[in-house]
């Protein structure tokens, strides 16, 4: 007989974030949001993870940004 698939496993949804998309917002709690509304069917806390991307696309921005000579 054939093993069942281990438990949780089909469960995960597969999400999609477009990092331009937040790049292109203008605030944190606008990018926040988003995210947010991306998880919404997320069964584990996300807080931490919103947080760190947040941080990460913060210093994305800031290599994204000519700097003035």
């Amino acid at each position: 007989p054939q093993a069942p698939p281990p438990r949780g496993e089909e469960e995960i949804p597969e999400l999609e974030i477009d990092v331009d998309e937040l790049l292109d917002m203008e605030s944190d709690g606008a990018r926040s949001a988003r995210v947010q509304e991306i998880l919404v069917d997320c069964y584990k806390p996300t807080e931490a993870f919103v947080g760190d991307l947040l941080e990460k696309i913060r210093g994305m921005q800031k290599l994204n940004t000519p700097q003035k000579k």
